[in-house]
């Protein structure tokens, strides 16, 4: 286990409790809001197909996704989430199904079709990304479909923090402009995600090793564009069919003072409930989701 697996197991098996707090919070919060994408991708799938939901923390996805007649398993290599997980799918009296293990050490015995991995990506290694890429090409069904959740390195543009600062310092933040134009410019779902295919041929960023600390104690914690983790993924071959922004910031996020930032989190549900997928809003997303279907 590298030094980034290791800080980030020591993170999570302390912070169970207080991410099981945050899932169940009612308000707004990342958490639900990237689950509503999931949700949207395994709409395109009858009741009682299967769901893979990778580093599934405290469970709440799997078990919503039980509860509406999926069938779901959560995996998660924290075993204080996998604990916390089994209990609430005992208080809410679904039948999902939890265990403790690494995606990169877990052998099903079934394929999937959806995969998800939520707040996932961003801890580990891009070796890793591949191996998992490759997992759930694997390990789905001929017609399945992945639900990738990352941090948005487009959302780098508008902060104006540290992590612009980091971006002009490695020569990322022109490319990062063109590829919100992009965004910003496309007229509708197809030409969007062609334009984002021509681009990601034309471009590979550079990847920093380290990033600042933004209230989770791990030092590497990888970003990805639309187009750049859209590039991986068909690489492996997927097809991607959308793209969903999580957590839009209406206000800088130098913004801090709190009837401000209750307002902000009043829009971002606003426009989480009835904009999410609409691609013009991701350069103000700190995340995406992005669906792909596993190419026959």
């Amino acid at each position: 286990m590298n030094k980034q697996q290791q800080q980030t197991k020591s993170f999570f098996k302390k912070a169970a409790n207080d991410w099981q707090n945050k899932a169940e919070n009612l308000g707004y919060g990342i958490i639900n809001d990237r689950h509503r994408a999931v949700h949207k991708t395994l709409n395109l799938y009858p009741k009682g197909s299967s769901l893979l939901d990778v580093g599934c923390g405290t469970g709440q996805l799997a078990i919503e996704a039980s509860k509406l007649g999926y069938k779901a398993i959560g995996i998660d290599f924290a075993d204080e989430m996998i604990s916390i997980a089994k209990n609430n799918n005992l208080e809410k009296k679904a039948l999902a199904l939890f265990e403790t293990c690494s995606v990169f050490n877990y052998t099903p015995d079934q394929k999937f079709d959806v995969v998800s991995a939520m707040g996932f990506i961003e801890y580990i290694s891009l070796q890793q990304l591949d191996m998992l890429l490759d997992f759930c090409f694997k390990n789905l069904n001929s017609n399945g479909s992945i639900s990738i959740g990352s941090r948005n390195r487009l959302f780098n543009v508008t902060t104006f923090n540290d992590y612009t600062d980091l971006e002009v310092k490695i020569g990322a933040i022109e490319s990062l402009l063109e590829e919100a134009k992009i965004c910003i410019s496309s007229k509708n779902l197809d030409e969007f995600l062609v334009k984002l295919k021509k681009f990601s041929k034309e471009v590979n960023l550079v990847q920093n090793e380290t990033h600042p600390i933004t209230g989770i104690d791990v030092e590497t914690r990888y970003q990805f564009t639309p187009s750049d983790l859209l590039k991986k993924i068909e690489s492996f071959g997927f097809n991607v069919t959308n793209i969903y922004g999580i957590n839009y910031h209406a206000f800088s996020t130098a913004v801090d003072k709190e009837e401000i930032f209750a307002v902000g989190k009043e829009i971002s549900e606003l426009i989480s409930d009835k904009y999410q997928s609409n691609f013009v809003l991701l350069p103000n997303c700190s995340s995406f989701v992005i669906e792909a279907k596993k190419c026959p």
